[in-house]
């Protein structure tokens, strides 16, 4: 460290020697040391050793104060005071408002997210997903969110009622189809009418087939059918489940409901049959599952059809007969007392 007056003395050669050597050693060393030089000239060098690591100061063009270059830290130089954007910087002293400097305005631009253009930033609404499920039965309003782009709905209708008849036995209610789309958002208005229908209700009292279960929609999209009640009328009948393009219908097929399985229909109610093997409600995948239909003694009483994504459906009793699962899932059937409600229907909606 060394600092001088910046003056060669007019005196014997010792002296002037002496001189010379400290004004090199100030040159060499950036006139270093814990306080300013006592001498100073515009835009002179100074590090400042008061503090480790050490300062790099310049002497003011009018030569009235000192500017801090940046700090001489061993791990790496540091920046002192502000640098504009322009020269490599921020302009700003603390991170937040550098980091706001460098970003585009924030003003107006709440909740949203930084994306890119791929040449440029901007802030644009952030893209997340939800998933709403509306299962109860009844009309609703459903509200776009902002930013999505796709939206993916899953809709059931209700599944049918379980039948029923007093001497011959019930028909188990038919499964409510699935019926699966993807949207763009786009599209869609910024709200949509959302409608679940209601499972069919069990037949109770006298002879008489299950009610029918109830449409479930997404505005004017896509349309979950509901399943058809199960027959009460004493024949071996089917209700048939239903399907994306409707309610189903009844059939006297001599085969098993459990013989088919359609990938989105719901499952076919069972048989109303004097046989044990006749009687089980129809299997599905994405549609509810059958009621199970009933004849007779109650060693005659079958299950419901299983779904793998639907409700299942009721099983049969000869007395008290079991309800339908939601999504879609048909009644059980019954002989003597109460068959089986349908499983209420439901429509999911899921934004990405």
């Amino acid at each position: 460290m060394a600092q001088s007056d910046q003056v060669v003395q007019n005196a014997t050669f010792p002296t002037v020697r002496a001189d010379i050597n400290d004004n090199l050693a100030a040159l060499y060393s950036q006139s270093s040391g814990p306080s300013a030089p006592t001498t100073a000239v515009p835009f002179q060098p100074w590090v400042d050793t008061s503090s480790s690591p050490p300062v790099w100061k310049i002497r003011n063009a009018a030569n009235t104060g000192w500017i801090t270059v940046g700090v001489l830290d061993p791990a790496g130089f540091e920046s002192g005071g502000v640098t504009p954007i322009a020269n490599g910087g921020t302009g700003e002293i603390t991170a937040a408002a550098a980091i706001a400097a460098l970003l585009p305005s924030q003003g107006g631009n709440a909740n949203k997210a930084l994306i890119t253009t791929g040449t440029s930033l901007l802030w644009g609404n952030a893209i997340s997903s939800t998933f709403t499920k509306y299962e109860t039965p009844g009309t609703f309003t459903w509200t776009k969110p902002a930013g999505v782009t796709t939206v993916i709905v899953f809709c059931w209708g209700g599944g049918g009622g379980g039948g029923k008849h007093s001497i011959d036995g019930g028909g188990g209610g038919a499964g409510a189809s699935c019926v699966i789309t993807a949207l763009a958002a786009a599209d869609l208005g910024s709200s949509e009418t959302v409608t679940v229908g209601a499972g069919g209700a069990g037949k109770t009292g006298g002879n008489g087939s299950g009610g029918n279960g109830g449409n479930s929609s997404f505005g004017s999209y896509v349309t979950g059918y509901g399943g058809l009640g199960g027959t009460g009328n004493g024949s071996a009948t089917v209700s048939t489940g239903s399907t994306a393009y409707g309610i189903g219908s009844t059939t006297t097929s001599i085969f098993s409901p459990n013989d088919a399985i359609d990938i989105f229909a719901g499952g076919d109610g069972g048989r109303s049959e004097d046989s044990s093997t006749r009687g089980q409600g129809a299997r599905a995948v994405f549609g509810g599952g059958g009621g199970g239909g009933v004849y007779g003694p109650s060693a005659f009483s079958q299950p419901g059809g299983i779904s793998v994504f639907g409700g299942n459906g009721g099983a049969s009793a000869f007395t008290q007969a079991t309800d339908g699962a939601q999504p879609g899932g048909g009644g059980g059937a019954t002989e003597d007392t109460n068959a089986g409600n349908g499983g209420d229907g439901a429509v999911w909606v899921i934004t990405l």
